[in-house]
């Protein structure tokens, strides 16, 4: 063992539901609720469509979500996870630095469907396993993401491997084992943003955190310090050693309640910036008068929506410049389907583009944008930053309830869908996951 897994597995690895604080209770809720919506919502992108027909059959004991196909646990982590993120519309981790959701519950859902396993269980290996994948996160530091390396597939594989160990009850040394494999798995670089092969990451990451458990179960070897060790994860593709501080600052601690949701169908790192612009409008500036939009983000920001000419509905997810232009041409960023080809095609949207304008301040948030706006001579200004979690946790399910009607309503009727909120915001009454499950299949 080392002293990083031994440490993990000391705190989490016989954890149970009864532990977990209300609130922590509550945010897994809302965590559930929002994948899920996300999924049956991207369940009708062509990359799911793709995935289905490479990975999945008629057969296998898991359901894939948004479609009657089953396959194996390995291969129904892999397609549900890549759905879920299809649309770029699920939660965010500040502590993880990453998507947190997405790899982690798809892997949860293939073992426990498979085993039979409880609602409660569900929300217990999902609380490990967010806990653990953001005490890598955080302690990696954000050297990593910047290096081009994308977090919710490259930490989010732990997590899903701790989820996972938990539902196969391994014990210390073979969760060790279980975390050194996953840290061979760990992959995904952002040099792939705005293209299908985004969503694959944090499927890969499901897919391949289940087989490090199972093949640690089963008594494979591996070194527990290939995460923190000498040429190990953290070395090879962080800046050498985990930062102990920001480990042992989470001592005591639930990291879960930090999540962040999506209000828009684009980049997290967007939303500041449409937020901000927003306000502005709200406040009476003419949008069919702008003559220039000047945003000012942090640097860092660039490399990952920094997509100045968009002209697919992806890299408009991923354009600081494009949802911009969106916004001031009426178009709603929380829609899906404003996230098509045609909308970013649009000739107004095109014409809008060239009048905003990004800049950068090493000063500012990384997940905060200040914008100047001038609209018929006259200059607005406004910052916001989207880096809060919610301090009112009611209205912050009333906000999600609406945002799964909107975007799984399509897909599975009106009255499902509120049905399916209630269960989904608490899946601790439910004595056979696979029989929810079922239902979304």
């Amino acid at each position: 063992m080392s002293e990083l897994t031994d440490r993990l597995w000391d705190r989490f690895g016989g954890l149970a539901f009864d532990d977990l604080p209300d609130e922590v209770a509550t945010v897994v809720g809302h965590c559930v609720l929002d994948w899920f919506g996300c999924a049956l919502a991207g369940s009708r992108e062509p990359l799911a469509a793709i995935l289905r027909d490479e990975l999945t059959g008629d057969a296998g004991p898991c359901s894939i979500i948004g479609s009657d196909r089953r396959a194996d646990p390995l291969r129904a982590a892999m397609v549900n996870g890549a759905t879920g993120h299809a649309l770029d519309f699920d939660d965010t981790s500040p502590v993880m630095g990453g998507h947190a959701t997405v790899p982690l519950l798809p892997a949860i859902l293939a073992v426990a469907q498979e085993q039979g396993r409880s609602g409660a269980e569900v929300m217990t290996a999902y609380a490990v396993g967010m806990e653990v994948q953001s005490r890598i996160g955080t302690s990696i530091g954000p050297d990593h993401y910047g290096r081009g390396w994308h977090t919710t597939s490259t930490i989010g594989v732990f997590g899903a491997a701790a989820a996972s160990s938990w539902l196969l009850g391994l014990d210390h040394d073979r969760f060790g084992a279980a975390m050194g494999i996953a840290a061979s798995s760990a992959s995904g670089l952002k040099a792939n943003f705005g293209t299908m092969t985004k969503p694959l990451h944090p499927g890969q990451a499901a897919e391949r955190g289940i087989l490090a458990a199972r093949l640690a179960a089963r008594g494979y070897t591996a070194s527990a310090e290939a995460v923190d060790g000498n040429q190990g994860f953290a070395q090879a593709a962080g800046t050498g050693a985990l930062d102990r501080d920001r480990l042992t600052m989470w001592d005591g601690r639930w990291a879960t309640p930090s999540t962040l949701f999506k209000y828009h169908a684009a980049c997290h790192l967007t939303h500041a910036g449409i937020e901000a612009t927003a306000s502005i409008l709200a406040d009476g500036a003419d949008r069919d008068r702008v003559e220039r939009v000047v945003l000012t983000v942090n640097p860092s920001i660039l490399d990952v929506c920094g997509i100045p000419e968009p002209s697919t509905g992806l890299e408009a997810k991923f354009s600081l410049r494009g949802t911009q232009a969106l916004l001031l041409n009426g178009v709603d960023t929380a829609a899906v389907a404003s996230y098509e080809d045609e909308p970013i095609n649009h000739p107004a949207v095109q014409a809008t583009i060239p009048k905003v304008t990004v800049e950068t301040d090493g000063a500012i948030g990384a997940m905060s944008t200040r914008v100047e706006l001038v609209a018929a001579g006259e200059t607005w200004r406004a910052e916001h930053d989207v880096n809060r979690a919610a301090d009112d946790l009611t209205d912050q399910e009333h906000r999600l309830r609406r945002k799964f009607e909107a975007i799984a309503g399509p897909v599975v009727g009106a009255a499902t869908t509120r049905d399916l909120a209630d269960q989904l915001t608490d899946l601790s009454s439910i004595a056979d996951i696979g029989t929810l499950l079922e239902t979304l299949s």
